[in-house]
């Protein structure tokens, strides 16, 4: 068996069910890996993909984990933020997850076309923690988020 053939049958990490998940999709590594650590800092664990294409995939390959949000990016290689919000709200499991649309974009039609496929709002670029905590506790205003030291 070669190195690759046996990594990609350990790669699913293990999912504790009593956790509560987000998906990220973002296909700039620096831009993902500092979202994965605010939301790990607010208490969450976190399910990657580099595009709108592998976070569905890792969305359907983690079927048990309790996924409780969605941020994405809009402008992505293989399946825009668009097209992934698209599809998650076609699935019967995951159309009501509030689902989040990271952009430095203003274009009027794609806020548009994101209205009309029910979205939960935008984080704008550049990603910061008071932007993505802000818009967590706009979803979520019954959560109680861990107290945070932020620097001024």
């Amino acid at each position: 068996m070669s190195e690759t053939e046996s990594s990609s049958t350990e790669e699913k990490p293990q999912i504790d069910p009593d956790k509560e998940y987000i998906v990220v999709a973002e296909d700039s590594p620096p831009n993902r890996n500092i979202l994965v650590h605010l939301l790990k800092k607010l208490g969450y664990e976190v399910i990657e993909g580099e595009d709108g294409a592998s976070a569905l995939q890792a969305m359907e390959d983690h079927s048990e984990a309790n996924i409780v949000a969605v941020l994405s990016d809009i402008m992505m290689p293989n399946l825009s933020g668009l097209e992934f919000l698209k599809k998650v709200r076609e699935s019967d499991r995951f159309k009501e997850t509030p689902f989040v649309l990271i952009t430095a974009v203003a274009d009027k039609d794609y806020i548009i076309e994101a209205k009309s496929l029910s979205v939960n709002g935008y984080i704008l670029k550049p990603v910061t923690f008071d932007r993505v905590s802000s818009k967590l506790k706009e979803l979520f205003p019954d959560k109680k988020f861990p107290k945070i030291q932020t620097s001024t």
